[in-house]
């Protein structure tokens, strides 16, 4: 089956602010985060008080394993990476100073919804799982192990929840984050249930210092926000509000 894409455009006219966005897979569902495993900064998207901003992020259902080179807590890069669907799994293996995965396997003891890479490499090892946004491109890693143990099978369940904050101070992009994030959410969505492509508008109320996004289901045209009113009258409002405290 060929992966999915999802398209999810974040769109500002005349916001009369400048705010950084930062997204973030980082759904808690499952037990271990922030503990066993950390989200990263996967973008950090920066939106200026005037003028149009447009900032599109694609979701593919390729996922992969990574083998991550961290830095001072930002991922600086994969030294190598394996696409791998559910119900399949890896193992990491170092020969001659090169690491490398093996050709993912259909496996039956790999948990449901889950992906699966055994760490054969005698270290503890940095392993991230993540997607690849278009065939042939270097995966975007989304989540991180941090020391995973000689010998130790890492199952990972890949939920597609992305989350978006206002960040007054903002991350670093690729950073990893070691804690809950402290502002509000602004944007909450399994990329799942979206459409193909998505728009969604995100206004500021200066009276109230009020963060707000909405739903634009018919803007296909980049210029056709020129027209738009940034107001709950034009389009469908979500019930997601960020109040910042200065």
């Amino acid at each position: 089956m060929a992966p999915g894409v999802k398209t999810v455009n974040f769109v500002s006219n005349n916001l009369g602010i400048n705010a950084n966005l930062l997204l973030v897979f980082d759904d808690d569902s499952k037990a271990g985060l922030y503990k066993d495993y950390y989200p990263s900064a996967f973008a950090v998207r920066k939106f200026g008080a005037k003028n149009i901003y447009r900032s599109p992020i694609i979701y593919r259902t390729q996922l992969a394993f990574t083998k991550v080179v961290i830095s001072d807590d930002i991922i600086q890069s994969a030294s190598t990476e394996v696409p791998i669907n559910v119900g399949q799994s890896t193992i990491l293996s170092l020969e001659d100073e090169i690491y490398s995965f093996s050709d993912p396997k259909t496996d039956g003891l790999v948990p449901r919804n889950n992906i699966r890479c055994t760490n054969n490499v005698p270290f503890k090892e940095d392993i991230g799982v993540g997607f690849i946004e278009e065939e042939g491109d270097v995966p975007r890693t989304a989540l991180v192990w941090r020391g995973v143990a000689h010998g130790r099978k890492l199952d990972a369940e890949f939920i597609p929840r992305l989350r978006g904050y206002i960040d007054i101070n903002p991350y670093k992009e690729n950073g990893v984050i070691k804690a809950p994030i402290g502002t509000d959410r602004l944007f909450n969505q399994d990329l799942n249930t979206l459409h193909k492509e998505s728009t969604w508008v995100i206004t500021y109320d200066a009276s109230n210092g009020v963060f707000f996004k909405c739903w634009l289901p018919s803007i296909t045209d980049m210029y056709s926000i020129c027209a738009v009113s940034m107001s709950f009258s034009s389009c469908k409002p979500i019930p997601f509000v960020v109040q910042l405290v200065f």
